[in-house]
């Protein structure tokens, strides 16, 4: 098997977008999770737990503030 057929042990099939979290931009829902490394149940939990949305017709957004203060508001090692 040669380099390029192997699978990372790391690739978990998420897409990660590179770059920061920007306080100052909105961001959908699935960007966002795409740059946390989220999975739908990890973004629905992270809702219930206080991370704010905005809704507008079909679609989610969570602005980059939002996203900041979430996760410096949780405790050390992210479990509550």
């Amino acid at each position: 098997m040669n380099r390029s057929s192997r699978k990372q042990p790391s690739d978990s099939g998420l897409q990660a977008i590179p770059g920061a979290i920007v306080s100052d931009a909105i961001y959908r829902a699935d960007e966002a999770k795409a740059r946390m490394g989220w999975r739908d149940a990890g973004f629905r939990a992270a809702c219930r737990r206080g991370l704010k949305v905005h809704r507008c017709g079909k679609r989610t957004y969570v602005t980059g503030a939002a996203l900041v203060a979430f996760i410096t508001k949780q405790p050390e090692g992210g479990a509550a």
